[in-house]
């Protein structure tokens, strides 16, 4: 892993994380997200909602063209996923069809969704890690930073390093949102995901997060016990 000048971050630590099964996002999701609320879907690439028909009469024709001519078949595969899913979920949000969604891809893998409305602007980016896609959807700007564990890197400033590179990722990404010279600085805080395996995972928005909707996250044991006691 490159090495990354440690950024002064806000990690965002007292945030009410609610935790659903991956299909109840079609049941659970009806508005875009409020301010300082975040959505987070965890995808495997073999996600049964997003199948072969659903892929072929959700995705626009530049969208599986793109697939298609991926030199990689399992990467163009996440891909499709990927675009299935967001379109499924935005779907809900925005009250129209999955193949309605509109959305334009811009320069450094950078998603626009537009709303017919015009009511509210909703963020949305788009990561990749191994076998693993994340989604994640707000009303402010954000970017998401994914990195995976090297050999030995299991102490405490292992670690460290490995958030500094999700984190610098991340702000990147959200910085890219809305490059304009007028845009007012952005006061960026950073989300710790709770990723399986090896990966690090920060989503960075640029206002505090309050409470966040989880989809396909494995629930930590105390939020388990915290629902079980309930």
């Amino acid at each position: 892993m490159p090495a990354t000048e440690p950024i002064s971050l806000p990690q965002a630590t007292d945030v009410a994380w609610r935790y659903f099964d991956l299909a109840k996002a079609r049941v659970q999701i009806h508005a875009p997200p409020a301010p300082g609320e975040v959505c987070l879907w965890l995808v495997p690439t073999e996600f049964r909602f997003a199948s072969a028909s659903n892929i072929g009469n959700w995705l626009s024709p530049a969208e599986r063209r793109r697939a298609k001519l991926h030199p990689n078949s399992a990467l163009g595969r996440r891909f499709s996923v990927a675009r299935a899913t967001l379109r499924l979920v935005l779907s809900h949000m925005l009250g129209c069809a999955p193949q309605d969604v509109n959305m334009n891809d811009e320069p450094d893998e950078r998603i626009v969704v537009t709303h017919s409305s015009g009511e509210r602007t909703v963020h949305v980016d788009v990561a990749y890690s191994g076998v693993w896609i994340v989604i994640a959807v707000a009303s402010a700007r954000i970017g998401l930073g994914l990195t995976v564990e090297t050999t030995g890197a299991s102490d405490a400033a292992a670690r460290k390093a490995m958030w500094d590179e999700a984190a610098h990722i991340g702000r990147t990404r959200g910085e890219r949102a809305d490059a304009r010279d007028d845009a007012p600085e952005p006061d960026w805080h950073g989300l710790t995901l709770p990723m399986p395996g090896g990966f690090c995972g920060v989503l960075v928005m640029d206002a505090p997060v309050a409470r966040v909707q989880a989809f396909g996250w494995d629930r930590p044991l105390e939020a388990e016990s915290s629902a079980q006691a309930s």
